[in-house]
């Protein structure tokens, strides 16, 4: 139930960001959505398998590359005849998107995992049995 709650937090943290974003260029609403949705499940996939080998410096910074490769490559695949480059929407889209996550890292240690860790820790110890 801890895993359902983060994704769909998670999704509606990545939806809000990319539909004042995206919005503000004109993309249409499934669009955004579609996007978001991709987003989601490959950036948790990232966040499970990526997340707990390193530390949430490096998860963070992932998530930054590939949530600007996917909306960018997404928005061009998808979206017919922009109104404008995806570049910069892309762009803005990663960075916040990535300050989230740092904080959605932190909430998965303590919430979902149950482990007692600051931002800056590299090893995981193995999480507390209930």
């Amino acid at each position: 139930m801890r895993y359902i709650e983060a994704i769909l937090m998670k999704f509606a943290m990545v939806f809000a960001v990319l539909f004042v974003i995206l919005g503000l260029v004109g993309i249409e609403l499934i669009d955004i959505f579609l996007i978001s949705l991709v987003i989601t499940i490959v950036d948790f996939i990232g966040d499970l398998v990526i997340y707990p080998r390193t530390s949430n410096k490096i998860a963070t910074g992932g998530d930054l590359v590939l949530v600007f490769l996917l909306v960018w490559l997404l928005g061009m695949v998808w979206i017919e005849n922009p109104d404008s480059s995806l570049v910069m929407p892309a762009i803005y889209s990663a960075i916040i998107i990535a300050i989230a996550e740092w904080f959605f890292h932190i909430y998965l240690t303590k919430r979902v995992w149950e482990r007692k860790e600051t931002s800056h820790t590299t090893t995981h110890d193995e999480p507390r049995q209930s």
